[in-house]
């Protein structure tokens, strides 16, 4: 059964979690040679450290333009890579070009570039920011070079499509036209069989329960091309309240009109909400979604660099509190978070290398132990450097009695460029396993 001339509307609602999952981990890998027992899977198989560097690292031979080539099996949105060198061998991933995209043309070395590693590279793991890039390859290239080019690892860390996670319910259905089929996982097809669709009424609608409560920053929306102008207008509406079905939400966004092409995506600057309805009010007419995903709040963190006031070892740095690794396979802490000596006042900085509206900051603290060398720090977020950041405004101070690892606090559009947790009044050794930051460029 075919219905006359449809409102299809696909949005496309994604939402970038916290603790990402490690997507390299699920590829396949290859590269240009292979040195010795360096196999290029060695750089996918979770381990960034090991006693013996051929069992846990791969490299290529020395050779012109040396390059390692992740395939992810299916196209992703990309917002992090993070890559471990070895101690001994940092100048062999120096000055890399990490690349992203679709195509196999030169291997994959002319996919769009994310970033470029340091040279020289002078800490062994850096996470790179790549907004949000699209593609199924991920290369590291030493572009111009002869050399080795030896990777212990290569994590990457994209979006997940919360809308499988959730529920969804409209006003009403069309026919065969179910609301799951929005959140199914497919775009186009056979219209009646993988779109949700209501009846023509008045100020149609859907609904989207995430089953929980996201920082939600970007809502990409795609129109059917035989519909385009039958969208005009949609609302898209994110809270937390169902009071009017949910569609008394606040607004993210109002669709162009006229649409000025089948994707279009729509910042939502840091909204929270559980709920993501999409309504024609004032109308009467159909509305129909073939998917919807939404984009959450950038972990700004990874964008940033990290300092603190001492460090309990050489081992525990403080970047730990920004590679995006919270718990990590290795048993000890040290490698994966960051801690100060035992001091007076102890303090932690993050550097966000621009100004921006903070809404939220996470912190973990070490799930082994030790919790209470975070209670009652002092999250203080501003522009100035007096007294290495910490005289700055405070955001928030932690429990002195903390019963979670991961505690998020809000921060209501603070702005600042650093990011200091501080324990004024104290003396102890201060350690943080990781330190998330969420919020919008600063207008």
């Amino acid at each position: 059964m075919k219905r006359p001339a449809c409102k299809c509307l696909l949005v496309h609602l994604l939402v970038l979690l916290s603790n990402p999952e490690n997507l390299a981990l699920n590829g396949s890998v290859t590269q240009s040679s292979t040195y010795s027992t360096w196999e290029a899977s060695n750089a996918i198989d979770g381990v960034r450290y090991g006693p013996d560097a051929s069992t846990y690292c791969s490299s290529t031979s020395s050779e012109s333009d040396p390059w390692w080539r992740l395939d992810l099996l299916d196209v992703y949105n990309i917002s992090t890579v993070i890559i471990t060198a070895h101690d001994d061998y940092m100048a062999e991933t120096s000055g890399a070009e990490i690349r992203i995209g679709n195509s196999l043309d030169n291997n994959g070395n002319n996919n769009p570039i994310c970033a470029v590693t340091p040279d020289p590279v002078t800490n062994n793991t850096v996470s790179y920011s790549c907004g949000v890039m699209v593609g199924r390859y991920v290369n590291v290239v030493m572009t111009g070079r002869t050399s080795y080019l030896t990777l212990c690892e290569v994590e990457i860390y994209g979006t997940e499509n919360l809308a499988f996670r959730g529920t969804a319910t409209q006003s009403s259905t069309y026919y065969n036209w179910e609301v799951q089929h929005a959140i199914d996982g497919v775009r186009y097809g056979d219209v009646s069989t993988y779109c949700a669709g209501t009846e023509s009424e008045s100020n149609p609608w859907w609904r989207l329960d995430l089953l929980d409560v996201y920082n939600i920053s970007t809502v990409i929306i795609t129109a059917h091309d035989d519909y385009m102008g039958e969208i005009n207008g949609a609302e898209i509406r994110i809270g937390n309240s169902l009071d009017n079905n949910g569609n008394n939400n606040s607004i993210c966004a109002v669709t162009p009109d006229p649409l000025p092409g089948n994707t279009v995506s729509l910042s939502c600057g840091v909204m929270e909400g559980r709920y993501v309805n999409v309504i024609l009010s004032g109308r009467t007419s159909y509305l129909t979604l073939c998917e919807l995903e939404v984009y959450g709040s950038e972990n700004l963190g990874f964008k940033g660099t990290a300092t603190q006031s001492s460090a309990y070892s050489l081992t525990w740095t403080a970047l730990h509190a920004i590679d995006g690794v919270s718990n990590g396979p290795d048993p000890d802490p040290g490698t994966y978070c960051s801690s100060t000596a035992n001091e007076s006042d102890p303090w932690w900085s993050l550097n966000l290398l621009d100004v921006y509206n903070i809404s939220t900051v996470i912190i973990t603290a070490r799930p082994d132990c030790c919790v209470d060398q975070t209670n009652g720090a002092e999250i203080r977020i501003g522009n100035s450097l007096e007294n290495n950041g910490n005289n700055n405004p405070i955001c928030a101070v932690t429990s002195d009695h903390l019963t979670d690892n991961t505690v998020t606090y809000s921060c209501h559009g603070m702005v600042g460029r650093y990011v200091n947790v501080v324990m004024t009044g104290r003396t102890s050794v201060f350690s943080l396993c990781e330190v998330e930051v969420y919020g919008t460029g600063n207008s």
